[in-house]
């Protein structure tokens, strides 16, 4: 390295050589540095406490390093490092000089730590190439809170061009947001990088909603290869595993745990199984049932769960099977007559026929509607299925197709757990019962026609049912198979098929083992090519390399293999292991066979099969047609089972199709030779039977089966008597021939895989042909239907060019049948493209036996990017095309969700920087419904993706039209050019004109779904056995959604959410607390008591609503909106839309408002006397003079100090302020024209009441307080008990009244100006309060930023705490209707044991403003600490129409909640009582004051209180008693008739 003449100024001792003249004036040439060039540095370690920039960054001093310039990207590396990668990034910034010439390198603390930098050490500064330190991948976790789509792109964008390093803390909008957890460049990890636009964003969240299913079937008490049962594998090994996981990282996990069953049931049982009864498309009759063990609870020691977790499965047999139709029968006893003996019947389901997708359906409809009840300290959804099972299930077509498009447009992935060994078939894979698809002409849904899962088939009874396989793109698989005394060894060979009934019959003493054999697997299909290769064509049979080369081909594991078929995961080798037993030499192998099994046992059948593989017709032309002729015949059952397929497949499906057609024989492949026909039988995942089909033992074909009668058919093929399989002419399975082997009695019948014509009517083409080599297309491209697992970051990018882009949306080829033991390395279009909404989520390979434990720990959030976009020729012709404009006038748009930019220039300019703010706002609430913006494809394409290029350009899209961004932060950096984002049926392009911003939406054609309608039993969390539950499952896609209006939103030409624009929203409300107010003083230093503080309390938040309120800036300047204004008051909900002088202060609300100054207002307050100030006052439009009631007590011809100063405010020239008047009525007050109506006061500002003094006073013409809609009102005394509502009025809406009882505004939550968009969201809150119950307001949004909403609520409950209330976050809807938002929440019932008495005339018994309805029931709720939270809508009186704008739909039943905030009760009424729920949106880091408390065990212990106290017939009849004492004492001023209950 050379020195340069700076350098060599700094002697050894550190000492600068004397600025001389000379050396001063010769100017030192200084030469640039090159990559690589290192220098060794004294580090200094400097503190980041003052948060500017500045100290944030590495100080570096330039003098010590001549060379180095602005812009250079230098490695630190600490010199006690062994690792040289363990080094961090920095730019080295402009040279403004070193205030401290002697430092050399200062260093952050963070940094610092993070890299084991100790200050005063040394260390290695080198400068690297830019372009190698670019990052590929940056993961980011974060905890405890709400971070949105549109968060995580701006959080995105503010990284670029900054160097980061791992564990590195990233603040955002003033707030650490989130922890760099891995940084990726080409697939590997490393410490540090710069970030670039390309570089792409995976977020992954430790605070998510996470629902736990575990599937009950036959096999979860069934043992495992290791001895082990599966129920125990998922209590002592897997969950325990799990959560210990989970605590190593550190999780705060919302977690659901949900069992899982379905119960098939005998014709002669269904009369007797009443209920929920389905039946399934093989006829079969079954109810669903489902457990919730935890639900929603936040919990961080998992031992009690487990427990209550086994203790379930013990139970759950006898309770689904026999308690369950106990409880029916003595439901049924009260209609009926006493129960019948109850009788044990059903069976539960394998786990291949288990209600997988309607379990995952059920928790799909509570997380399609995330923005109700928005929580603000969770992120992200994940489901984790846990199955005995190897991961395959028969499933309904219509269910399969609903569930994948929901899980597409919600975007994330079902994490399947398997208990099982990795079976030897594609795993996890569905199989389904559907017609062929039609063929339709107008090709108006595209090629997905012919698609077995999307096409459209025949509905009609006639219509011939097949069997299709189809794998799913959203599962991920883990196989959870961990044997401590045998861990995984890539030589160890583990058998993989279940023999269970075998070993349960003690035959392996027996020596079976030896006499168990499997055929060779065919060869995979070599990649499509127009001519077939020789080597495959030939006849002779394959030779001893070709075999073992064949061998090693398939079951080798390879470890730079991306292929993650199943069988990778544990291989057999073919050396000599345990697989030894296959000898190569057949007759050996046969004698061998042969001298074990004869005369010591009982040949062993395999159980019955359904196949369906009809035999070739009796004519010439197909005689011996492709049969394999082996040289020497054989009896072994593996020679036979490799005898071709085509000898039966092929004639099928050309006698079908080709009718007529001259067939040719054609040359069998090499793949035919090795290929068994046992690949197109049935294979299974029961526990009771062999998971590949034939476990083929000797002799079985002779001494069970006759030799098949048409034997004749096939003279060439080996005889047929050794095949393991019989292949009879009809369709029937031959169960009679084996009915009395104990292998078979219970195990479910298998399902046929048929195969399926071809549809085309080529000469000579045979099945494997059409596999091994697919034909050029004539109608359609058709693609292969298997797909290797989908695990891995690529997806479905191994496919060639050509096949990327073909407009195909098919998950199989017509004619050919995807075969899970026979996957393919090719995936069909339609999956990839589907599939490529999560490419960007994996930086490194996944395979398929590793444990993705990543995923199952910190859940990923669905990318912000894409790459697939469809060809021009596919949005033409399969997509419809809408559009609409709207022209960009600065002057007009006033958007509260835009901030306006601030543009120097002219008007085009301005016009320019609006639409991108616009455009960018379009973008962000695009994104958070779910969008992901297109990038542009990588450059490095090969020549079909260039050609397919220049295709395009010569359609309706140019090349500057297409997706060109290569990072989410480089997307609309500029107005110029259009943005696309797409999601799974939808594409919108954005653009600007000059004048006007255009969308394009285009829509794909897809289908019709249709809702599937369903009904099983649930079992809640609270509850005490099953319950009915019907349901049902849809898609909400955005094909309706109203974007037009949300544009128009976003521009600002619209100011109203509209219901269909799925904003966020939650609700809260404030309540008293347990905890007593800290006593708070008045203006003049006077004491206030507790209720007093309370409403202190809320007008302070009231004054923060007023400071925060947002109004246009015109707006503000000409109309300032008055102060927020709340009406205190003591009474109830419903009773108080009754006093007329309340409802007189809501209209002057409602009106102008009261602070609006007279335009002629020539009077001066400092001129007038007392008594012409009274005489003012008690004018027409002077202050309001009337009764007001407090707590039953009546103030006469009274005012409010409140009114008083709004009055002095708006009358008089010489006041302008509200403390002005203030000051002024103090004067007054001592003057002695008023007084407090109680004494307790002087004047005060607020709801305290006063009345003139003395001579001033002057009576006002009485007025009834409470008589405001008295007309038609029932008279006092009438007839209706006391706990019954009053019948509706017949005829509703005549002479209706509206009260709007709530007031909506605009508010800025981001005062501060932190964030770089505009932070508003809609508040409506209530205008009347009452400090004894719940104030209510909600918040609505779009796009906003959650964490700003979290710190703001966070502020006002800290505002109001001292006031004695607490901010509570609530349900929006009432608890009654949790169910049909989320059917694993159900409300406790509580019912009565005594129900409450009925008290004639109980009006005028209690009270003046009693709420008389439910008397009782409100007592008892009152006594535990419950207050009204919101009234019944029938409590109201029905001359009026109140409208809450915040309320969607009246309540029911009132509601009420608990001072802890922590559980809800709705008010049934009678003997029904109460329901309770626990209010699960208060998450632990709301209980400000007590972090440590569980607020699940202080819900829990509420409703065991109140619980206890309503089961308890004595203490409620006691109960009762003290309040009818209460209620005769009391004295009502007219003669009440005597007491009668």
């Amino acid at each position: 390295m050379t020195t340069s003449r700076a350098e060599s100024q700094n002697s050894q001792y550190n000492r600068r050589r004397s600025n001389t003249a000379q050396s001063i004036l010769r100017p030192t040439p200084v030469v640039p540095l090159k990559y690589g060039d290192f220098k060794i540095l004294n580090s200094w370690v400097h503190d980041t406490k003052d948060d500017t920039r500045e100290t944030h960054s590495v100080i570096f001093n330039q003098s010590w390093w001549p060379g180095v310039s602005e812009g250079d990207l230098l490695r630190v590396k600490g010199s006690n490092s062994d690792d040289p990668d363990f080094a961090f990034l920095f730019i080295v910034l402009k040279d403004d000089g070193c205030s401290k010439p002697q430092l050399q390198i200062s260093i952050p603390k963070p940094i610092a730590e993070t890299f084991r930098l100790r200050n005063n050490s040394e260390v290695t500064v080198t400068k690297v190439d830019k372009h190698t330190c670019c990052a590929e991948y940056v993961e980011f976790v974060f905890q405890d809170q709400y971070l949105g789509r549109n968060e995580m792109w701006r959080l995105g964008k503010d990284l670029v061009g900054q160097c980061i390093y791992t564990d590195q803390q990233i603040t955002f909008v003033g707030n650490i947001a989130a922890k760099i957890q891995n940084i990726y460049i080409d697939g590997k990890p490393v410490s540090s990088a710069c970030v670039t636009s390309s570089t792409k964003a995976i977020y992954r969240s430790l605070s998510a909603k996470m629902t736990i299913f575990i599937q009950v079937c036959r096999e979860l008490w069934e043992f495992s290869g290791d001895g082990e049962r599966y129920y125990e594998k998922i209590v002592h090994s897997f969950l325990p595993a799990l959560f210990s996981k989970w605590r190593e990282a550190g999780t705060n996990h919302t977690v659901t745990i949900v069992l899982i069953s379905r119960v098939f049931y005998e014709e002669s049982e269904i009369a007797y199984a009443a209920g929920p009864l389905r039946q399934d498309d093989y006829g079969k009759w079954y109810k669903d049932f489902f457990k919730v063990i935890t639900d929603l609870e936040v919990i961080h020691k998992w031992k009690p769960t487990l427990v209550s977790l086994k203790d379930s499965f013990w139970d759950f047999q006898r309770d689904i099977l026999l308690t369950h139709h106990y409880h029916q029968s003595t439901l049924d006893a009260a209609t009926i007559g006493p129960p019948a003996q109850v009788r044990l019947i059903g069976r539960i389901s394998f786990a291949h026929d288990g209600p997988v997708l309607e379990a995952i359906n059920l928790a799909l409809n509570p997380t399609e509607t995330h923005y109700i009840d928005r929580s603000l300290s969770l992120t992200g959804t994940t489901m984790i299925l846990i199955t005995p099972g190897t991961g395959y299930f028969r499933v309904s077509k219509d269910l399969l197709r609903l569930t994948t498009t929901r899980l597409l447009d919600q975007g994330f992935v079902i994490d399947l757990v398997s208990l099982a060994k990795p079976p030897l078939h594609s795993s996890p894979v569905f199989s389904f019962r559907s017609a062929e698809p039609k063929q339709e002409n107008d090709g108006k849904y595209g090629p997905q026609t012919m698609d077995p899962l999307w096409g459209i088939v025949d509905e009609g009874i006639s219509a011939e049912q097949k069997t299709f396989w189809w794998e799913p793109f959203w599962v991920s698989v883990t196989f959870w198979d961990k044997q401590m005394d045998l861990p995984f060894r890539p030589d160890r060979f583990i058998g993989r098929a279940k023999m269970h009934q075998i070993q349960m019959l003690g035959l392996l003493e027996l020596d079976v083992l030896s006499s168990i054999e499997v055929p060779f697997l065919p060869e995979p299909p070599e990649p499509p090519s127009s001519t077939p290769p020789q080597d495959l064509l030939e006849d002779a049979p394959p030779s001893q390399q070709d075999a073992d080369r064949f061998d090693i081909g398939i079951f080798a594991l390879r470890p730079e293999s991306k292929m993650n078929i199943a069988r990778d995961s544990i291989a057999s080798s073919t050396s000599n292991s345990t697989t030894g037993m296959t000898y190569r030499n057949t007759d050996k192998r046969n004698s061998h066979r042969n001298s074990v099994m004869l005369g010591r046992i009982d040949p062993i059948e395999e159980s019955p099969k359904r196949v369906h593989v009809d035999l070739p017709p009796e004519d010439p032309a197909s005689k011996g047609r492709g049969v394999v002729t082996f040289s020497g015949v054989s009896k072994s059952p593996s020679q036979s089972s490799m005898m071709s397929l085509r000898s039966n497949l092929s004639a099928n499906s050309s006698s079908k199709t080709a009718t007529g057609t001259q067939t040719t024989p054609t040359r069998p492949s090499l793949a035919s030779k090795l290929a068994p026909s046992w690949l197109f039988n049935p294979f299974r995942s029961g526990p009771s039977e062999p998971q590949t089909s034939p476990v083929s033992a000797s002799a079985s074909a002779m001494s069970h089966t006759p030799t098949p009668t048409k034997e004749k058919l096939a003279p060439k093929s080996t005889p047929r008597t050794s095949s393991p399989i019989r292949m009879p002419a009809a369709s029937k399975p031959a169960v009679a021939q084996v009915s009395h082997s104990p292998l078979v009695h219970h195990s479910p019948l298998p399902m046929a895989i048929r195969n399926a014509p071809t549809t085309r009517t080529s000469t000579g083409r045979t099945f494997e042909d059409d596999s091994l080599m697919p034909h050029r297309p004539s109608y359609v491209r058709r693609s292969p239907v298997w797909t290797p697992p989908r695990d891995e970051a690529t997806f479905g990018k191994r496919r060639s060019a050509a096949s990327i882009h073909a407009p195909i949306f098919l998950s199989s080829s017509p004619g050919v049948i995807c075969n899970p033991s026979q996957p393919h390395s090719s995936v069909p279009h339609s999956e990839s493209s589907l599939a490529r909404r999560w490419q960007h989520q994996f930086p490194q390979v996944l395979t398929k036996h590793e444990i993705k434990w990543k995923a199952m720990v910190i859940p990923l959030c669905l990318p912000l990017t894409v790459e697939h976009f469809p060809t021009t020729a596919e949005l033409e012709s399969l997509y419809d095309v809408f559009s609409y404009d709207f022209v960009v006038d600065p002057g007009e748009m006033r958007s509260f969700l835009v901030k306006p930019p601030v543009v120097r220039g002219n008007t085009d300019d301005l016009r320019r920087a609006w639409a991108l703010a616009v455009m960018r706002g379009m973008a962000a609430v695009r994104l958070a419904q779910g969008f992901q913006f297109v990038l542009g494809r990588p450059a490095k394409g090969d020549e079909a993706e260039q050609r397919m290029a220049l295709r395009r350009t010569k359609s309706l899209l140019t090349e500057e039209e297409l997706p060109k961004p290569i990072g989410a932060s480089i997307v609309l950096q500029s107005p110029d050019g259009p943005v696309y984002l797409s999601m799974t049926n939808e594409i919108h392009r954005i653009s600007y004109t000059g004048e006007a911003i255009q969308v394009r939406r285009y829509l794909r054609r897809m289908p019709p779904s249709k809702p599937f309608l369903y009904q099983c039993l649930m079992w809640p969390k609270l509850g005490g056995g099953y319950t009915e539950l019907s349901t049902q499952f849809e898609t909400h896609g955005l094909e309706n959604y109203g974007w037009n209006r949300l544009d128009m939103l976003v521009a600002g030409y619209e100011h109203n959410f509209n219901e269909s624009l799925r904003y966020w929203r939650t609700r809260f409300i404030v309540i008293p607390s347990a905890e007593l107010p800290v006593h708070a003083t008045g203006a003049n230093g006077e004491n206030l008591d507790d209720e007093e503080t309370r409403i202190l309390g809320i007008e302070k938040l009231a004054e923060q609503f007023t400071k925060l309120r947002w109004q246009p800036a015109e707006e503000k300047a000409a109309h300032p909106a008055p102060p927020v204004r709340l009406l205190p008051t003591t009474l109830g909900p419903a009773l108080s839309v009754r006093d007329a002088s309340l409802m007189d202060q809501l209209d002057q609300i409602h009106a102008a408002g009261p602070l609006r100054k007279k335009v002629k207002s020539e009077r001066e307050i400092g001129d007038m006397s007392l008594a012409a100030i009274a005489k003012a006052m008690r004018e027409e439009d002077g202050v309001p003079i009337k009764d007001y009631h407090w707590h039953r007590s009546r103030y006469p011809n009274s005012f409010i100090g409140y009114d008083l100063v709004s009055w002095f405010v708006r009358e008089f020239r010489d006041v302008s302020t509200r403390s002005q008047a203030t000051e002024w009525a103090v004067k007054l007050y001592e003057q002695g024209l008023f007084e407090h109506c109680r004494g307790y006061h002087s004047f005060l500002d607020g709801h305290y009441y006063y009345r003139l003094k003395g001579e001033y006073s002057v009576a006002m013409t009485p007025k009834g307080w409470f008589r405001r809609y008295t007309t038609d009102d029932p008279p006092r005394g009438s007839y209706y008990p006391g706990s019954v509502a009053r019948p509706k009025n017949p005829s509703p809406r005549r002479h209706k009244k509206r009260i709007i009882l709530s007031q909506s505004m605009v508010i800025d939550i981001d005062p501060s100006k932190k964030s770089d968009q505009a932070e508003s969201v809609i508040l409506h809150h209530d205008i009347i309060h009452n400090p004894g119950t719940a104030f209510h307001f909600e918040l609505q949004w779009i796009g906003t930023t959650a964490r700003c909403i979290e710190d703001l609520i966070r502020q006002w409950g800290r505002t109001i705490d001292r006031y004695g209330l607490k901010l509570v976050e609530a349900y929006v809807t009432q608890i009654s209707d949790i169910r049909e938002r989320n059917a694993f929440q159900s409300c406790f019932p509580m019912r009565l044991a005594v129900p409450p008495p009925i008290v004639m005339d109980i009006e005028k018994r209690v009270p003046e403003g009693t709420q008389t309805t439910h008397y009782f029931e409100y007592a008892i709720l009152k006594k535990f600490g419950y207050i009204v939270d919101v009234e019944a809508a029938s409590l109201y009186p029905e001359q009026v129409d109140v409208i809450y704008s915040y309320r969607r739909s009246p309540y029911k039943y009132s509601q009420f909640v608990h001072r802890s905030g922590m559980g809800f009760v709705q008010v049934l009424g009678g003997s029904q009582g109460f329901v309770f729920l626990t209010n699960r949106l208060m998450g632990s880091g709301r209980m400000a004051k007590n972090k440590d408390a569980r607020p699940a065990a202080v819900a829990e212990q509420i409703r065991i209180e109140l619980h206890r106290f309503v089961s308890d017939k004595k203490t409620l009849l006691d109960f009762y008693e003290d309040e009818l004492a209460v209620i005769r004492q009391y004295q009502s001023p007219e003669e009440p008739p005597p007491l009668a209950i």
